[in-house]
């Protein structure tokens, strides 16, 4: 039985920071009136339960495209290299409180302000092949912007190379809920949205942190503290099933 990772929840965290970073949660509107083909701000009602079904098909999308280009090749990168899983742990702890300090803002490192804006043609008819196909988009068009979330848990990944598929996988869950929410209350999430984009550079900051922090436990090798203290929080009976 394998014992419960510290990794999960840290990688679903960062799938929920990666959704309220500025390169995400000030577009969620504007992605969701794209992908229904409606306008949020018009005049009709759009279809909430369409925009729902939409967003299932984007979230679909980057989903596919995280483990195919991270999931995957992390497991079988990871698995090749065991030998030399704990220098891994070290460099990418390093790279990783580097990605931290350019989160909060103490150096830049231009290349992950970057974002390539893939357009899906407007000749195509809105569709759930548009909605997948502009998930797919999403991913590679924004992935150097969320990057440093992202390379937090591709690192994490990386050390524990089994699990380096459900590790992405729950990444991208940590991004898709709180979507496919918005994209179900609609229009009772606006105001919600407005107020938490004031504080986005709290969110930045603290983005930051936890990165510095799971960097700084893989660089001395202390990462296994989290796990020791998350077995001894986890119900026995939960334990079991993990």
């Amino acid at each position: 039985m394998k014992l419960p990772s510290a990794s999960f929840p840290l990688a679903f965290l960062a799938g929920l920071l990666s959704f309220v970073s500025p390169c995400v949660l000030p577009l969620v509107p504007i992605y969701l009136g794209y992908l229904s083909g409606s306008t949020l701000s018009g005049d009709a009602s759009p279809n909430r339960w369409q925009i729902f079904n939409h967003a299932l098909s984007f979230v679909g999308g980057f989903t596919l495209v995280f483990v195919i280009l991270f999931g995957l090749p992390m497991s079988i990168l990871g698995t090749a290299l065991q030998l030399y899983r704990l220098w891994i742990a070290k460099i990418g702890g390093a790279i990783v409180i580097l990605f931290g300090v350019h989160t909060m803002g103490i150096i830049t490192i231009p290349i992950l302000n970057l974002t390539r804006r893939v357009e899906i043609g407007k000749e195509i008819e809105p569709g759930y092949l548009r909605s997948t196909l502009f998930g797919v988009t999403f991913a590679a068009g924004w992935t150097p912007c969320i990057g440093p979330l992202l390379g937090t848990v591709i690192t994490l990944a990386l050390t524990e190379p089994s699990r380096a598929v459900v590790f992405i996988l729950t990444y991208a869950m940590g991004l898709a809920i709180p979507f496919l929410m918005t994209a179900a209350l609609l229009t009772r999430t606006a105001g919600g949205l407005k107020r938490l984009n004031r504080h986005i550079r709290a969110v930045e900051i603290g983005s930051g942190l936890l990165m510095a922090g799971v960097g700084i436990l893989l660089v001395t090798g202390k990462f296994s503290l989290l796990n020791s203290y998350l077995i001894r929080i986890t119900p026995g009976w939960l334990v079991r099933y993990l």
